[in-house]
């Protein structure tokens, strides 16, 4: 969760994250030193009275100028490809998570892939969906972000999400998960997380979409395997108490989907 006047990242809450805080601290490092070098010799070249007169058509001067930054880019390169390629390596995730943007809320459909199902008396639980929408009331905590329903996903699982929108340009947003994706309408645009810490987390809808596009936020809740269980079993509305905030769940707009 964002803190007042912070100047970094969030704390990170998944493995993508993880990744994203350890190349941008690796690239900060390698910008500071190119950046005391070009000081270095701006000062050097200004305070030394000795010209060198084969500075402007220097052979040698421009190869160095040239194969140093080509090194640089590599060094670069490398590592963000590493992480990026990392983010997509996932063949069989736990939960698919579709999420759709509308004016001005969420709505999402979770669905279990490879037969996981959940025993709902003699029926069994395959998908269920459910809009979120911006706590109105003055006592929801955190101001603008508490959402009527908060999607919940379980820790140290790979999960899926589909995004894409029913009306204008959307983007859904997670800072602390490492997720930022476009949600556009006619299209679907696909992201994996493996969250690694429990808590609740926030984020906004990143895209002018509108008037209320400033109320459009994002509440996930990330709990143990066998409380997210709970939340897809038979007792979803007793137990779902123990790990997220009951007062902020209104049962009537789940919309639950019994094979």
């Amino acid at each position: 969760m964002p803190s007042w006047l912070a100047l970094g990242f969030q704390d990170s809450g998944s493995f993508s994250m993880s990744e994203i805080f350890c190349l941008h601290d690796y690239i900060m490092v390698i910008l500071l030193l190119v950046i005391l070098l070009v000081f270095y010799v701006m000062v050097l070249l200004v305070s030394s009275s000795i010209f060198y007169k084969y500075l402007v058509e220097g052979t040698l001067i421009e190869t160095i100028w040239s194969i140093i930054p080509s090194f640089l880019l590599v060094v670069l390169v490398v590592p963000s490809m590493k992480a990026l390629y990392s983010m997509e390596d996932v063949n069989s995730p736990y939960l698919t998570v579709k999420v759709v943007g509308h004016q001005w809320y969420w709505s999402y459909i979770l669905s279990f892939l490879h037969n996981r199902v959940y025993s709902i008396g003699s029926s069994c639980l395959k998908f269920f969906m459910f809009d979120s929408i911006m706590n109105n009331d003055s006592v929801s905590y955190p101001r603008l972000l508490s959402c009527s329903q908060s999607l919940v996903i379980p820790v140290q699982a790979t999960t899926r999400f589909i995004i894409s929108s029913t009306d204008v340009i959307h983007a859904f947003s997670l800072p602390a998960l490492g997720l930022k994706v476009d949600a556009l309408p006619g299209r679907v645009s696909q992201l994996y997380v493996t969250p690694t810490r429990v808590g609740l987390y926030f984020g906004q809808c990143s895209e002018i979409c509108g008037s209320n596009h400033s109320f459009m936020p994002i509440e996930v809740c990330v709990s143990q395997p066998v409380d997210f269980n709970y939340f897809c079993g038979s007792n979803f509305l007793d137990t779902i108490s123990s790990f997220v905030d009951i007062s902020t769940f209104k049962y009537s707009s789940y919309t639950l989907f019994i094979l």
